[in-house]
């Protein structure tokens, strides 16, 4: 097997004017390619910091955290920038769609940022027909969209630049049951054709999609 992250004792410490706030203690894991991995725990346990660092949305203040055997923190700006667009895709609750941007504005921003431009409209056309959403929805705003629909368009952006590995924070936290499960349903399709997933969640359904679940309690692996 062969990781594709690793933490080794991370912690994560907030200072604060009255008194630090330790997020994450000497935490250590490996994710191996294929994966499926969920991120379960109680709410201030530390499963958002996890994401973040994961993501090298945010840097660790102790401990080591290594993306395809290379520590993270050897990388240059410009190459954590690459690992993002690269590698790592990345799908939120909340969507996090542009509103002032159609459906196919959002998908290949990610696509725009990596090629300097260059866009490739028909795989984007591919993915979001793959993921089921109706051509006559691409020249839509998010607003114009159903939860579900808008969940869809945040997986086809995430999955624009093929990266291997997916980082997923409640990704049915804002659906109903059954657009969440179509989209749990989608998640595993992905896993079943080679993508690492980790997903942080608070349903046990969604969970019990995960080949692994790390349960994390007061900043510290249980």
């Amino acid at each position: 097997m062969t990781p594709i992250l690793q933490f080794s004792d991370v912690s994560k410490i907030y200072p604060l004017p009255a008194g630090d706030v330790i997020a994450l203690h000497r935490v250590s894991f490996t994710v191996q390619k294929g994966e499926f991995v969920a991120v379960m725990g109680p709410s201030g346990s530390g499963k958002t910091t996890l994401l973040n660092l994961m993501g090298c949305l945010d840097v660790p203040t102790e401990g080591e955290i290594s993306i395809n055997e290379i520590p993270i923190a050897e990388m240059s700006d410009n190459e954590l920038t690459h690992l993002r667009l690269t590698t790592i895709g990345f799908i939120f609750q909340q969507f996090n769609l542009f509103s002032l941007l159609n459906i196919i504005e959002n998908v290949t921003f990610p696509q725009i940022m990596k090629e300097k431009g260059n866009v490739s409209y028909r795989h984007a056309h591919q993915i979001l027909t793959s993921l089921g959403l109706d051509k006559k929805l691409y020249t839509h705003r998010p607003n114009e969209l159903s939860g579900g629909q808008q969940q869809r368009v945040a997986i086809a952006r995430a999955m624009i630049n093929d990266p291997p590995l997916l980082l997923c924070d409640e990704p049915t936290g804002n659906l109903d049951s059954k657009t969440g499960k179509d989209i749990m349903d989608m998640l595993s399709l992905l896993h079943q054709a080679g993508r690492t997933i980790i997903m942080v969640t608070h349903d046990h359904q969604s969970a019990g999609y995960a080949t692994r679940i790390i349960r994390i309690r007061d900043g510290e692996i249980e």
